[in-house]
């Protein structure tokens, strides 16, 4: 029962999370499918398709009463998805009633639809943990609007930024991947009722009428026509969390970068528990971070293998729906466990202003894009390019000042910018990001559903 790193007892806690693990557990999927057959058997009743009798019975039938090994070994018995399942709920219920359970439909009615309650589920926790997580980088780029820090490029020393700034591209981002699970969700949280091979041939001309009816149960939206063979949906489901999973990860990688004790500009919050190395007892590594980045990895890697269930065979296909059973659980585990690490990271995350000045400092060239700037007015933009490129090698290269290099180069005007460093429009990118997103937010609910 515990043979993959998700139910492990000693790392399941970095690959899943107490609620993923409570949403795919055997026991609730069970159960949940018990629900939608409930919904079916209710919405049947409701035009007159069963006996109202039949549905309350049915609707009496609870999960955590079902005999999971008797389904398990109905299952193999009749190599069938869901006839140990029926078998046992027949068993379970009196006989007026035990013909009309699971009554007239397929497979795919019941697990397509258990899925999207799945998906209802594991949106409203990435959407809560997003909603958090974009908080608390609004919060950053407010804070440190103004605090200079060097910006980076092809992982060299460029020009100055504001830590601010930095903190606002990953809010604008996770901003944007909130309005992904908005756009989405209506498309998404849709029930599936097709039938043999969707056309609901079994009903006649109750079969609108009743998928209206169990729809409608289900507090699910309602399909223009079925969609057994058509995963799209899931499959933009899965692309959306790889999307704001890589968010996270683009937040978590700076941290790890940043991390590093040449750099030492942030840390991750770290208890005084946690133990580095047991070798070398200085060391304080980002676990957190690096876990994030590996995290979301495997869910681009499990997006990418449901990509492929869009293309199935004819009005159904068990290649596309059964490769979901796998890895769409996986993915949603490892979705959970970045986006709570990731609230944790940003929440707690120590940011060291003196250390961001100091490395600006350190660098002697972080002015060089302003210096280009002022003697561009001058000497033409490209030839203030190759005369500055050319001293700052020949400094580089001779050990003596820039100022010495450029002596008689330069006006005096120009030279006082290297003493500046100008952060450009940082702060009010900033300002912007952090406006139209309290402006989002207050149109918005908290909770996705």
């Amino acid at each position: 029962m515990d043979a993959h790193l998700i139910d492990s007892a000693v790392f399941g806690h970095q690959w899943s999370t107490a609620e993923s693990r409570g949403i795919f557990a055997e026991s609730t999927r069970v159960a949940r499918w018990l629900d939608v057959i409930i919904a079916l058997a209710e919405a049947q009743a409701d035009v007159g398709i069963i006996p109202a009798s039949s549905a309350a019975a049915i609707a009496g039938l609870r999960g955590d009463e079902l005999d999971l090994d008797a389904v398990a070994e109905g299952t193999r018995t009749t190599s069938h998805s869901t006839l140990g399942l029926i078998q046992v709920l027949q068993r379970m219920l009196p006989a007026d009633a035990a013909e009309h359970v699971y009554y007239g439909t397929t497979v795919q009615d019941i697990s397509d639809t258990a899925q999207v309650l799945e998906i209802a589920e594991v949106g409203g926790l990435v959407w809560r943990d997003l909603w958090a997580i974009e908080a608390e980088l609004l919060a950053l780029a407010e804070r440190y609007r103004e605090m200079p820090m060097l910006g980076r490029t092809h992982g060299q020393p460029g020009a100055p930024i504001t830590f601010g700034f930095k903190a606002a591209t990953w809010a604008d981002e996770i901003g944007r991947s909130l309005e992904r699970l908005r756009q989405g969700r209506d498309r998404w949280l849709v029930a599936e009722l097709g039938g043999a091979v969707g056309v609901l041939g079994f009903f006649g001309a109750q079969a609108l009428p009743l998928r209206a009816a169990y729809c409608d149960r289900l507090g699910l939206a309602e399909p223009a026509i079925s969609w057994l063979t058509t995963r799209d949906r899931l499959a933009e489901f899965a692309q959306v969390m790889a999307v704001a999973v890589g968010a996270m990860a683009r937040i978590a990688n700076e941290v790890y970068m940043l991390a590093r004790a040449e750099l030492a500009e942030v840390r991750e919050p770290t208890p005084a528990t946690t133990v580095g190395s047991i070798s070398m007892p200085h060391k304080r590594n980002p676990e957190v971070s690096e876990q994030i980045v590996t995290l979301a990895r495997l869910v681009r890697s499990s997006a990418g293998v449901l990509a492929e269930t869009l293309v199935g065979e004819h009005e159904r296909d068990g290649r596309s729906w059964k490769t979901e059973w796998v890895v769409l659980p996986e993915l949603s585990h490892y979705v959970l466990a970045a986006s709570g690490m990731t609230r944790s990271l940003v929440g707690g995350l120590e940011v060291d202003p003196a250390r961001m000045l100091a490395n600006l400092e350190a660098t002697g060239t972080a002015s060089s894009e302003r210096l280009l700037s002022v003697m561009s007015a001058r000497l033409g933009k490209h030839r203030a390019q190759a005369t500055l490129q050319d001293a700052y090698r020949a400094a580089i290269g001779s050990g003596r000042s820039l100022t010495a290099v450029l002596d008689g180069q330069i006006e005096p005007a120009e030279l006082a910018e290297l003493d500046r460093f100008d952060t450009g429009a940082a702060a009010a990118m900033a300002d912007e990001v952090v406006a139209r997103a309290t402006r989002r937010r207050a149109g918005e609910s908290a909770s996705w559903r």
